[in-house]
């Protein structure tokens, strides 16, 4: 795979770097957040409410960024996104009360949604079509490394800090962290954006545009619903802290860099359809499971292979919108796919923490049954439009 890497270009290689520097400080805010949300006294019902008000802030902003996009340029846009990001994240980290949170949590929401509109598509266009399912493999590689990197570094605040002090040892690292991802963005200074900025901005949506958006939709409802509250998850059901949650996003990291990188190849033998059909199926009975556990390490053990083998396909899956899609749609059909899917996410963030005061293993059981009638609904509808 990585022979074929050579002769990619200074933007792909830009935009590549971008990714993996960005993906390293978010991975450091990812394995800190939600132990800082518990230790700041929130409980799971106040955490879904956050992640429900950034769903919202992010979906009412996707579409002014994506005529933004369209009219000066994906880069400029792209750039514009830490406007918002940054006085966010400073609000999370150093107002904590909850009504402050709220408006931190809405403000990330904004920034990200002007990042998810433009990163993405700009990538694709300054990718050559041949090269789409390599860059697309290599991306996912890339931000998993640097992922990885960030969560290796979960363990350090709990051996030095004592109980007193570990609240602002985690403040600190994910300060780091925001420090490193903002600072990425300056990769995008020598890209150049092959796409003209468009005059005319048209509000309309291709068939496949509506299928891939739905399919998503529903991907996101269930993992708002368990997936996005997993660390808080495991710290109340099992008293582990974000020591033990890094380790097992680490290991989760790592075990799928190999994973995508044999997914050109599994794609080029089973066909892209049933490979992602295969591996969503067999992950479902691994939440369950994970409900079921008696204990952290084998809980950790079958989520973690659950988000290996759900996860694995993403870049192949990605790959095949953006060859179904043409370049003029890209933008309006990622910002309608994010739209959707935060949306259904930010609901199932609320349904999930709600339950999650109720019933601590409930939301696990909710998303298992979501990801199974979305498995169902993703081959019978892909496999019509291949047909087609």
């Amino acid at each position: 795979m990585f022979e074929r890497t050579k002769n990619l270009g200074r933007n792909v290689t830009a935009l590549l770097l971008l990714g993996f520097f960005s993906a390293l400080g978010n991975g450091m805010i990812n394995v800190f957040i939600q132990p800082y949300l518990k230790h700041i006294g929130l409980s799971p019902q106040e955490v879904g409410l956050l992640q429900l008000a950034s769903s919202i802030a992010l979906s009412a902003s996707l579409i002014p960024a994506a005529f933004l996009a369209d009219k000066f340029g994906r880069k400029k846009i792209a750039l514009s996104s830490l406007v918002p990001i940054l006085p966010g994240f400073l609000i999370v980290l150093y107002a904590p009360g909850f009504n402050y949170m709220l408006v931190g949590f809405a403000l990330i929401g904004i920034g990200n949604a002007i990042a998810g509109v433009t990163l993405n598509p700009l990538l694709a266009d300054v990718t050559p079509r041949d090269k789409l399912d390599l860059v697309s493999s290599l991306s996912q590689i890339l931000g998993l490394v640097g992922a990885s990197i960030g969560m290796a570094l979960s363990w350090v605040p709990q051996l030095i800090a004592n109980s007193h002090s570990l609240l602002d040892a985690y403040r600190t690292f994910m300060l780091y962290g925001g420090i490193i991802a903002a600072t990425s963005f300056l990769l995008l200074l020598p890209v150049r954006d092959n796409v003209k900025p468009s005059e005319k901005f048209v509000l309309g949506f291709s068939r496949e545009t509506l299928i891939f958006t739905v399919l998503s939709a529903i991907t996101g409802l269930g993992a708002g619903a368990s997936i996005q509250l997993i660390n808080y998850y495991f710290m109340t059901k099992f008293g582990v802290e974000a020591g033990e949650l890094g380790t097992r996003m680490l290991v989760e990291t790592l075990l799928m860099i190999p994973f995508t990188s044999l997914a050109p190849i599994i794609s080029s033998r089973l066909g892209t359809l049933k490979a992602v059909v295969a591996l969503q199926l067999a992950s479902i009975p691994l939440l369950v499971a994970t409900a079921q556990a008696s204990n952290y390490l084998l809980a950790a053990a079958f989520f973690t292979l659950r988000t290996v083998l759900m996860n694995a396909a993403n870049p192949l899956f990605w790959s095949l919108t953006m060859k179904t899609i043409g370049p003029e749609e890209r933008s309006r059909y990622t910002m309608l796919n994010i739209l959707a899917s935060q949306i259904a996410t930010g609901a199932g963030s609320a349904i999930g923490g709600t339950l999650m005061n109720i019933s601590l293993d409930s939301p696990l059981y909710l998303t298992a049954s979501i990801y199974l009638v979305q498995t169902m609904l993703l081959y019978t509808l892909l496999k019509k439009l291949d047909n087609n």
